[in-house]
Formats: structure tokens, C-alpha cells, sequence
């Protein structure tokens, strides 16, 4: 039995090799393209005016904290290589951008100001089809 616990702490503790490191973004990536899409299509359905309020809120809401999620998922672990440093790089300002539009999309609901969350929809656009390059890049 304790041999098997020092080996779960040990793997717990090993470093991350690049693979690993890929399929940790990988996974975190595929995570913000779907809570990205999510988002985008609860506020174009607001915008038209066919979602309830509080059910926008909630969606927005999901949607940012899964995507926080994912970009500390990949900020939290060492890098292994220079490769890695260079994925991690282009990912992280890509999840940034989701977290800040989403965070807009969600302001702007609330506040009933349909400039600011057409802006917002318009940016998850973009960043979500950058997102999906960096995906399919990935497989």
C-alpha cells in the first residue's frame, strides 16, 4: 500500500513531458471552443430577443467560468520545453481574449446596452474561430 501511494505522489510531482503538456491544452482548448461557442450563441440568441434573462445570465455565466478554468488549467503548469513555451504563448492571450469578451458579452446582457454585446458576440467570433485553428493545429 505505501508503495502505491509513493507512486501516485511521485507521478503527481514528475515533470510534465511534452506530450503530456500538448494534451493538457489540447483538452483545455477544446474546452474554450465549446464554452466560446456557447457564449456566442447565447448572446446573438439574446440579442434577437428570443432568451429570458436570467438563462443568459446563467450561460454567460458557465461559459467565462469554464474558460478560466481552462486558461489556469494550462497558466498552472510548468512548461517542458521550448515547443510548449511556444503553444502556451499562442493559447494564453487566445483564452484571455475569451475570458475578457465573455466578461463584456455578460456586462452588456446585464446592462441591456446591445452595442457593447454585439461587440462582444462580434470578438467571440473571431476568437473563437482562432481558437478552433489552434485545435485543429493540436490533432
Amino acid at each position: 500500500m505505501g508503495a502505491v501511494l509513493l507512486a501516485v505522489v511521485l507521478i503527481g510531482v514528475w515533470p510534465l513531458t511534452t506530450g503530456q503538456y500538448r494534451s493538457t491544452v489540447e483538452t483545455s482548448v477544446q474546452d474554450a471552443v465549446s464554452s466560446v461557442g456557447t457564449a456566442r450563441l447565447a448572446g446573438q440568441t439574446a440579442l434577437r430577443g428570443k432568451a429570458f434573462p436570467p438563462y443568459e445570465s446563467t450561460v454567460v455565466e458557465d461559459a467565462r467560468k469554464a474558460v478560466v478554468t481552462a486558461t489556469s488549467d494550462i497558466a498552472s503548469l510548468e512548461v517542458p520545453d521550448q515547443d510548449s513555451a511556444q503553444l502556451r504563448d499562442e493559447v494564453l492571450p487566445l483564452l484571455q481574449d475569451s475570458v475578457r469578451l465573455i466578461g463584456d458579452l455578460g456586462a452588456g446582457l446585464d446592462d441591456d446596452d446591445r452595442a457593447a454585446a454585439d461587440a462582444a458576440v462580434t470578438g467571440l467570433v473571431s476568437v473563437g474561430d482562432r481558437l478552433a485553428g489552434v485545435l485543429e493545429g493540436l490533432r
